[in-house]
């Protein structure tokens, strides 16, 4: 998928899951969900334009490496290519007598996870990273991943604001910050399952390929 990048791909998805974030946190606050309001926002090119440029800012402010290391809850070696071995070995798809004929040094590698992950990007997803399942996947996840991570930094800005500004965010309750934190705990288990099926789809398609 040449051009433009997953990442760009992914604002008008971005744009519309914050968009629905911003709805629900009106709906807490007014108790009612007002069909005018959903049409006013669908109509109104500018609200969405302004929503996409803030969350397409947000998602970059945090570094991938945090970001991967939210969506895994891991500091070190978050990625799941640092264990693409092991994954590889529970997927039901992966041929592991396959697997382990195309990787030679196999025993030293799978106690080695730095080694897995530079193995992985370069023999297995490398090349069928223009594959439509891979790449869809590998979409996907970015999407999550971001999406989470513009749900929590929207969670500290939200308390920053009740903090900072009382009065002007009078209106608004505490209870609306649920909102954010529902959605970045939902998006984080969708990116870790994600991140985890692009590991294992590379895996299984450049070994099927080989037989």
């Amino acid at each position: 998928m040449g051009g433009i990048s997953l990442k760009a791909q992914n604002i008008l998805p971005l744009t519309t899951l914050t968009a629905i974030q911003l709805l629900a946190v009106l709906v807490v606050n007014q108790k009612s969900l007002d069909i005018d309001q959903l049409a006013s926002l669908q109509e109104s090119g500018g609200a969405m334009l302004t929503i996409g440029a803030l969350a397409g800012w947000l998602s970059y402010l945090l570094p991938a490496d945090l970001k991967n290391a939210l969506v895994f809850l891991r500091w070190k070696n978050a990625l799941p290519g640092h264990r693409f071995l092991q994954l590889a070995e529970s997927d039901t798809r992966i041929d592991a007598k396959a697997l382990r004929e195309k990787v030679a040094n196999y025993k030293s590698l799978i106690s080695d996870h730095k080694a897995q992950n530079s193995y992985w990007y370069r023999e297995f997803y490398r090349p069928v990273a223009n594959q439509d399942e891979v790449a869809s996947t590998h979409k996907s996840y970015l999407l999550y991943r971001d999406a989470a991570a513009v749900s929590l930094l929207c969670t500290f800005i939200f308390l920053l604001a009740k903090l900072l500004l009382a009065e002007l965010m009078a209106g608004i309750g505490v209870a609306s910050v649920l909102v954010f934190v529902a959605a970045a705990l939902g998006f984080v288990v969708a990116a870790s399952n994600l991140g985890r099926r692009l590991v294992t789809t590379a895996v299984a398609i450049s070994t099927a390929s080989k037989k």
